[in-house]
């Protein structure tokens, strides 16, 4: 009943505010999931990158323990 009451400049302009109030509100929670991937993307990351850093310290522990082994058999 009120909204056959408005004129119909009223009533595009309320069309409008609500498209625009929708747009925002798809924008902003569209931001949130993509920060948050991109969050969940860097963690990754640096968990590869300490994962393969310590695995290359236990290569070179390991190289560097056969080392001093054969010194030690050697002796």
């Amino acid at each position: 009943m009120i909204w056959a009451a408005l004129t119909a400049k009223v009533r595009g302009w309320l069309i409008g505010a609500g498209a625009i109030f929708g747009a925002l509100a798809v924008a902003y929670f569209k931001g949130r999931r993509d920060s948050e991937q991109d969050q969940h993307e860097r963690e990754l990351n640096e968990y590869v990158q300490t994962r393969k850093r310590i695995d290359q310290v236990d290569i070179d522990d390991a190289d560097a323990a056969r080392r001093w082994l054969r010194e030690r058999q050697d002796k």
